[in-house]
């Protein structure tokens, strides 16, 4: 077992003044090796990346020029642009609610990766002029999944192997947007699933992911993109599932692996059977093959973290790392939680060749 630290970190004022509060406490932390490169990045694609992410995040440049003045740094050193410059196993699904029965939509997901690679973040963002939202953060810049002022909830999970220029991810098929981007992007500019889908129909995405949605309407969607294709897929029965192999686009091959479908086909039969909102957050908080939680970290497979959002009341349970060793909390959109520090339990195991093999 190891212990690793997790944090909190509400951010208020302009676009500038939050980008130094995430300098002040990153310097806090010590963190700087983590998100500052030895290497600056060549000032043409610096360029580039800026151009592309300008349309769909406005006010980063100025956040990120915030940053960078208290850090007395060039941008070019930023990993979150190296990055950019063009993730990870996970579980998540929307039940549409039911107002004759009394339910409320709940979107659940488990993220699955390594703490190598993850901030451990969890973020509450009130910026001027923009509405507010708390998201799981990512390069400090990005966000992974999250919750608006208005309910609009945004998940994902990698469609495939996962797209970037570090060693081990698949390299681009297109120039685009990170999944990263899109979901800070969606959180700061919508309010509804619809408004989502037509936002990202107009976006570059390079990444291979489900993107999921849940508003406060109770609608509901699935957006597939593999090498910048994109498909929509709605709820047909009040439900909406996804792991990490294609299924809307049927032209895809080799992109599914045996946990990937053991871990949908569970979801599936769970919500076939319209189980109730405790018994699906159960089917989370459990060990995998019985359940959607993994503790694989070593091959990067491992939950970090757990989030079920109700959209129709604008609040979010999270667990940092996996429920099965570590508590959860509950917050509102916008919100805080009852600390801004503290150990998450990670406990290793191997689940096996099968686990891997391509189906």
């Amino acid at each position: 077992m190891e212990e690793i630290s997790a944090y909190f970190h509400e951010m208020t004022g302009t676009a500038y003044e939050v980008g130094k509060q995430q300098a002040v406490w990153m310097k806090t932390q010590g963190l700087q090796t983590q998100y500052i490169r030895t290497e600056p990045l060549e000032k043409e694609a610096l360029k580039e990346t800026k151009q592309m992410i300008r349309p769909y995040l406005p006010q980063l440049e100025e956040e990120i020029a915030g940053f960078c003045d208290e850090m007395q740094l060039e941008e070019r050193y930023l990993t979150f642009f190296y990055s950019s410059h063009l993730q990870p196993g996970c579980s998540h699904c929307v039940r549409q609610g039911n107002m004759a029965a009394g339910q409320q939509t709940v979107m659940l997901r488990n993220y699955d990766f390594s703490p190598i690679f993850d901030d451990m973040r969890l973020v509450t963002t009130h910026v001027k002029g923009l509405p507010y939202h708390t998201g799981s953060s990512l390069l400090l810049f990005g966000r992974s999944d999250g919750m608006n002022e208005h309910g609009l909830s945004v998940t994902f999970s990698a469609c495939g192997p996962p797209i970037g220029n570090e060693p081990g991810l698949k390299p681009p098929s297109v120039a685009g947007l990170q999944v990263y981007h899109v979901i800070r992007s969606v959180l700061e500019s919508c309010q509804t699933v619809e408004e989502a889908i037509f936002s990202i129909q107009e976006m570059p995405v390079a990444s291979n992911v489900h993107l999921m949605f849940a508003d406060r309407k109770g609608e509901a969607a699935v957006i597939e993109i593999i090498d910048g294709r994109k498909m929509v897929r709605r709820p047909e029965t009040g439900f909406i599932a996804a792991t990490n192999h294609p299924l809307a686009d049927q032209t895809a091959k080799g992109m599914t692996k045996q946990h990937s479908v053991v871990r949908y086909d569970m979801l599936m039969e769970a919500l076939v059977q319209r189980q109730s909102s405790d018994s699906l957050a159960k089917l989370f908080q459990t060990e995998y093959p019985d359940g959607l939680a993994v503790h694989n970290y070593e091959e990067l497979f491992g939950t970090m973290r757990t989030v079920i959002f109700r959209p129709e009341e604008g609040t979010m349970d999270y667990c940092f790392g996996s429920p099965v060793y570590n508590p959860t909390y509950s917050l509102k959109a916008g919100g805080l939680l009852p600390f801004h520090e503290q150990k998450v339990q990670f406990h290793q195991k191997d689940y096996g060749p099968s686990f891997w093999r391509n189906v």
